[in-house]
């Protein structure tokens, strides 16, 4: 993965939070490759209440490691 990959993947990552942190509902589902045209099966939806939180944590989590892996790339490339 390249620095410009992991900097566009922060920047999306930032954004879903934001996203997530200011929702009301959450659609989640399955996607299976011989289903996956009909888009996601076995859908549920929670209200931001319900599971809002874990998905922001789950994400920060996320974002904390790739910003470790951009400084471990930066540092490298010196």
């Amino acid at each position: 993965m390249t620095i410009n990959d992991l900097v566009q993947q922060i920047k999306e990552t930032e954004r879903l939070i934001a996203v997530y942190r200011n929702t009301d509902e959450i659609v989640i589902g399955t996607q299976d490759q011989i289903y996956s045209r009909r888009g996601l099966i076995n859908r549920t939806i929670f209200t931001a209440d319900e599971i809002g939180d874990q998905i922001v944590k789950i994400l920060e989590r996320r974002l904390a490691t790739m910003r470790a892996q951009l400084k471990d790339l930066d540092t490298e490339g010196r």
